[in-house]
């Protein structure tokens, strides 16, 4: 069976190391971008099953690259939002945009693993 690969977007470091260490020891093959520019550069060379997206990184948000999945071709990949801002008009616009789920900040790493075995199985 093939590992799964995930791509975790987010532009802090704390983040990209424990959300990666914590895949990876679960078996999972993981691409990391701090920003949405960079995420751009990986999805057109290879194609991640699911990504991780946090909301609010400069430049270009978690919102606009919701918005550009079918120009990148990924309109079949989950999406998980991970992010502090978790209100309800915040929730209900990730969604609206095509996110698969949403996980507020702070998380457990048992609440990613979970929400990420949920697509990926």
């Amino acid at each position: 069976m093939d590992k799964k690969t995930v791509l975790i977007i987010d532009d802090s470091n704390t983040s990209l190391i424990l959300l990666e260490w914590a895949l990876k020891e679960e078996g999972f093959n993981t691409l990391i971008a701090p920003s949405v520019g960079e995420a751009r550069k990986i999805i057109a060379s290879r194609k991640p099953d699911l990504i991780l997206l946090d909301l609010f990184m400069p430049e270009v948000s978690g919102y606009d690259f919701l918005k550009m999945k079918n120009e990148l071709n990924i309109t079949n990949v989950p999406v998980i939002v991970v992010s502090a801002y978790d209100n309800a008009d915040s929730v209900k616009h990730t969604q609206e945009l095509g996110a698969s789920e949403f996980i507020p900040k702070p998380f457990t790493i048992q609440q990613i693993i979970k929400a990420v075995r949920k697509f990926l199985n």
